[in-house]
């Protein structure tokens, strides 16, 4: 990173290598999204990112929350951490002030149309209250690093604090047609008790709260309280993948679109009261078109952003390397939240994971084998390992999209890993150049 002597950044360089493993699987893709983002949410008028993903004998890999942008984001705020320190800057203000807006050009020469509110979620943040700092020799031995199997009694305690502010694409991206169909019937009022709106996608809910949110678009698009969602269909038109964040907006787009058209109808038989007969409509929504990379790696790739900032309070036992994260506080960009309580989920759901990819899971590898292929030498986060997460949901409805939501499932992933690092090498005062952080990266030489 090069910037002037207040902070302003005016020149990026990075290379990011993946390992692909044997096999194509999704490396491609994952790689290029991740150089897209290679400079972080921030205005940077010269750049030059490359990215490359090579064949090993390793396993493959391929697709996985944040798809790409977890891995930019550590490397970037690192450097957006040791730019601050070099500098004599405060590493927030660092940030504010070269903070994406709209208008922003990015690196790929695709500009911000919609909400970037990057300064509203790092002032957010930084408004929320801090955990308090207690002995530890008052505490139960269960909230020592290390829990209970602590052999000693706090007195190597040190606590950090760390920053990180990110970003990720919502849908499909690249020129890619992406698209969710979906098919809604009115029944007339036959028992007394209303009319009955049935809904049929092929998108399955998996526990991030896609039917509760068809369930809200029908309620207030129709204002009918009898709704029954289908089990996923395949006999009607792709939903896509719950992937990418994408759901709410492509899915839920489908239910708006089909709603507004059977309320048409209904309404040209005098409203619901009159209805006499079922009214049905299919329709298929499509979010705006893409352009892929050109061999320049201009374009305009992205169908839209979600940005979020994470701060990690932790602490470091020095002497035997154990770690505790006392508090996550993420504030996100959520555009319009339709279910704030899903939404609050999804963001604690993403925390953990990032969690545990910075302290906690990897894949262990000798000679292209999987040294720990099953979830007893695979560590991931529990409830146990998991500290109070202050979520803050930053409203700035997007334009163009379903309700004006943005995606919300990936980005507290995205930044959390950095933030948890961040704090880490405050508390240590150790490089941490990679992740998850163990034991040994904290004692020692």
């Amino acid at each position: 990173h090069g910037a002037l002597r207040d902070g302003r950044l005016v020149n990026v360089q990075a290379r990011l290598l993946v390992d692909g493993g044997a096999y194509t699987s999704t490396s491609p893709a994952v790689i290029g999204n991740a150089t897209t983002f290679a400079a972080g949410p921030y205005e940077v008028p010269n750049a030059r990112l490359v990215g490359i993903a090579v064949f090993t004998n390793n396993p493959p890999c391929g697709a996985m929350r944040g798809f790409g942008a977890v891995q930019a984001c550590f490397a970037y705020e690192a450097q957006m951490d040791k730019l601050a320190a070099v500098l004599g800057i405060d590493p927030l203000q660092l940030r504010m002030t070269n903070a994406l807006r709209t208008g922003s050009v990015l690196p790929t020469g695709q500009r911000i149309e919609g909400k970037a509110p990057v300064r509203e979620c790092l002032q957010r943040l930084a408004g929320l209250p801090l955990p308090p700092e207690d002995s530890p020799l008052d505490r139960d031995p269960i909230m020592l690093p290390g829990g209970a199997g602590n052999v000693g009694h706090g007195e190597a305690l040190k606590r950090g604090i760390g920053l990180a502010v990110g970003y990720k694409n919502l849908a499909y991206s690249e020129g890619f047609d992406d698209s969710s169909e979906a098919w809604v019937r009115v029944w007339p009022d036959r028992d007394g008790r209303g009319a009955m709106a049935e809904v049929k996608t092929a998108a399955v809910e998996v526990g991030q709260g896609l039917d509760t949110v068809v369930t809200q678009i029908v309620q207030t698009e129709l204002g009918i309280d009898r709704i029954q969602v289908c089990q996923p269909d395949t006999a009607i038109g792709s939903a896509g993948s719950s992937s990418a964040s994408r759901q709410t907006m492509m899915t839920g787009g489908a239910v708006q679109l089909a709603c507004q058209a059977v309320r048409e109808e209904i309404e040209k038989s005098g409203g619901l009261s009159e209805l006499r007969r079922p009214v049905e409509a299919t329709r298929v929504y499509r979010h705006r078109q893409t352009r892929p990379l050109d061999a320049n790696g201009q374009g305009d790739p992205h169908v839209s952003f979600a940005f979020g900032a994470a701060r990690a309070v932790v602490e470091v036992d020095q002497d035997l390397g154990l770690v505790r994260v006392v508090q996550l506080a993420v504030a996100q960009d959520v555009g319009r939240a339709i279910n704030p309580q899903s939404v609050l989920g999804q963001i604690e759901g993403g925390s953990a994971q990032g969690l545990g990819l910075a302290v906690m899971e990897e894949v262990a590898l000798v000679n292209g084998l999987v040294k720990n292929a099953s979830f007893t030498d695979y560590l991931i986060p529990t409830i146990l390992d998991m500290p109070p997460v202050i979520s803050e949901l930053v409203e700035e409805p997007e334009p163009g999209l379903p309700y004006g939501a943005k995606g919300v499932g990936e980005p507290s992933t995205v930044v959390v890993p950095a933030a948890v690092v961040a704090a880490l090498r405050q508390a240590t005062g150790r490089e941490l150049r990679r992740a998850p952080v163990k034991p040994d990266d904290l004692v020692g030489l």
